[in-house]
């Protein structure tokens, strides 16, 4: 186990891109970044924890739940009336109705979803750069498989 330089992290950010799975200690639990596909032709990054995948839907009582969920998965606010506050400023004036004051709560950002993806290898370590504890753990064994959900592995 090791700390984490500024140096590294872009190593580790080409290592997870390549599909090698990526393993971190944090607070004696075994974190793992795998590179998955989402379908047929997109590929995603998720984040297990003991090698059971976090999920951003599973909440407080959920059977899934994991409470490092908190930690490793990112939040972000959305705007549930964005469709159709759209249509509607398309039938009374566009970006301008939206704009007024009376009418700001249409684009308004009000829920927060917390994502089970991450998109790219860079966000991956743009998050897991914040998190304070965070070893790196020596790649020895890797994964091809996590609780069911298929990893690709490249060397």
């Amino acid at each position: 186990m090791m700390t984490i330089s500024k140096q590294r992290w872009s190593v580790i950010e080409e290592t997870i891109k390549s599909g090698v799975t990526v393993r971190f200690d944090y607070q004696c639990n075994l974190v793992s970044v795998h590179k998955i596909h989402t379908d047929e032709t997109h590929m995603a990054y998720i984040v297990a924890i003991n090698e059971i995948p976090l999920f951003g839907f599973a909440k407080k009582g959920h059977k899934c739940y994991e409470p490092l969920a908190a930690v490793f998965l990112c939040k972000r606010l959305v705007n549930t009336t964005a469709r159709v506050a759209r249509e509607i400023a398309k039938e009374r004036g566009g970006k301008a109705w939206l704009k007024r004051k009376e009418n700001r709560h249409y684009s308004e950002k009000d829920v927060e979803v917390t994502d089970t993806f991450f998109p790219t290898a860079k966000t991956v370590v743009n998050h897991f750069r914040k998190i304070e504890g965070l070893t790196l753990r020596s790649p020895s064994e890797l994964v091809t498989e996590v609780q069911g959900v298929s990893v690709r592995d490249e060397v």
